[in-house]
């Protein structure tokens, strides 16, 4: 027998509030993860602990996340929406797009400068993290970064329009060349025990990438 409209209604919100009370259980999981994360400055933490961390149960944990990896996907995942939300609120104030591109790569190859040496071991954690998908779920990582390559891309396709940025290249493969360079450049900053200066070899990056993708006479 077909619902009336008021079961329908009802069921819809029971549903939505099942949701958002699973989607807040998530995201403690996560904070709990993160927090962990910084204070070991590792990936060795256990699911038990992410637990006894979140005050939640094993059972909810299950709930949420197919188990730890999964959870670090998703820890990543999160790193790299916050990442590209700081980098959107940057160059919304900037018109052009080699501009855009420029300060982008800045803020990809300097993140000690962003962080504060205090975060340090986190960053590196987050370094060791992202090397470890890219060995067991390239797939995965790959989906995880499309938001940090369609703001590039972005940028790109609009220098591509007003002809400051070469077409002879597919703006998709111009996004992947930039955003590896940078995130190379951030973790060989991040990665060093000595000091490192990370404004002029982000500058010299910029160089490097400029000459790559201006458009050729």
């Amino acid at each position: 027998m077909a619902m009336s409209d008021w079961e329908v209604r009802s069921l819809d919100r029971s549903l939505d509030g099942a949701k958002q009370r699973a989607l807040g259980k998530s995201r403690r999981f996560l904070g709990a993860a993160g927090e962990l994360l910084i204070e070991t400055g590792g990936i060795s933490f256990t699911v038990h602990d992410v637990v006894e961390r979140s005050k939640l149960s094993l059972g909810s944990f299950y709930r949420a996340f197919a188990g730890k990896d999964d959870l670090l996907l998703a820890l990543f995942e999160q790193t790299v929406v916050h990442g590209v939300a700081i980098q959107a609120e940057v160059i919304a104030a900037i018109d052009d797009p080699l501009e855009q591109l420029r300060a982008c790569l800045r803020l990809l190859a300097m993140p000690r400068a962003k962080a504060g040496d205090g975060d340090t071991p986190g960053l590196r954690a987050l370094t060791m993290l992202r090397f470890s998908l890219a060995s067991t779920r390239p797939s995965d990582l790959a989906i995880a970064v499309l938001p940090q390559m369609t703001l590039i891309r972005d940028s790109i396709d609009r220098g591509v329009a007003t002809g400051q940025i070469r077409d002879d290249i597919p703006s998709w493969r111009l996004a992947e060349t930039v955003v590896t360079l940078g995130w190379t450049a951030g973790q060989s900053s991040i990665l060093r025990t000595a000091n490192f200066d990370e404004a002029t070899a982000a500058d010299d990056l910029w160089s490097f990438c400029r000459e790559g993708l201006l458009a050729r006479p």
